[in-house]
């Protein structure tokens, strides 16, 4: 196991966030003005700059051009500034700001690394908090996902050299949430995530994030 291996692994289980699998999706207007777009993401920003974490269900589909068919899965994800822990049915996924650990139990193995800065790799902190420092606004629409206003905000990179080449945030009009982040990569795998009953702020014990290793289980310590 390399440590490649496992920012994939993050890249792939992360939340960032989102979440979709089967939503009827209809756009309602036409595209609205640059001056539109950048007062959308104006309100996105001041709404989750004011929220210190949150929790969410998720489903994340991914799709590739040299895979068939799609994975899906399903899981909790739970998000406090810089640390996150992710649940599925074969993965838990915690990182404290610093230390990445990955438990797959049916393997009984756990993989310890530390956080580093990687332009390919993705996060829920990054695309749910810091997305405005990879991208800028494109354009917005408005659009009706399960039976709700929302509006469309499609990202470029800023840099033109980006792993992700495309992105979109789906927000609810009612309440400014993110309920879907969409991402294409250099690879041409896309992403879709969808994330439902959000709940802001919540109170967190202090174990979240962190896990200790169950008995009996391999440990791989990649940390340098």
């Amino acid at each position: 196991h390399q440590p490649s291996q496992i920012r994939m692994n993050a890249r792939r289980f992360a939340v960032s966030l989102a979440l979709l699998a089967a939503a009827v999706l209809s756009v309602g207007h036409p595209p609205a003005s640059a001056q539109d777009a950048g007062a959308v993401f104006e309100r996105l920003l001041k709404k989750y700059h004011a929220i210190t974490g949150r929790r969410a269900a998720f489903t994340q589909t991914t799709t590739s051009a040299y895979a068939d068919g799609e994975d899906t899965f399903r899981g909790v994800l739970i998000l406090q500034g810089e640390k996150y822990r992710v649940e599925t049915g074969a993965e838990i996924l915690v990182v404290d700001g610093e230390v990445l650990t990955v438990y797959r139990p049916v393997e009984k193995q756990v993989l310890i690394n530390d956080v580093t800065e990687d332009e390919n790799s993705f996060s829920p902190s990054e695309f749910l908090l810091h997305y405005d420092r990879r991208f800028e606004v494109a354009g917005v629409e408005t659009a009706q996902l399960g039976g709700q206003r929302h509006f469309k905000l499609r990202l470029r990179p800023k840099n033109p050299d980006s792993f992700f080449r495309e992105a979109t945030l789906w927000m609810r009009d009612r309440d400014d949430l993110i309920t879907r982040l969409e991402l294409t990569d250099a690879n041409e795998t896309r992403m879709v995530f969808t994330l439902t009953d959000i709940e802001l702020n919540p109170v967190l014990d202090a174990a979240t994030f962190t896990f200790t290793p169950p008995e009996g289980v391999e440990v791989i310590d990649l940390r340098s």
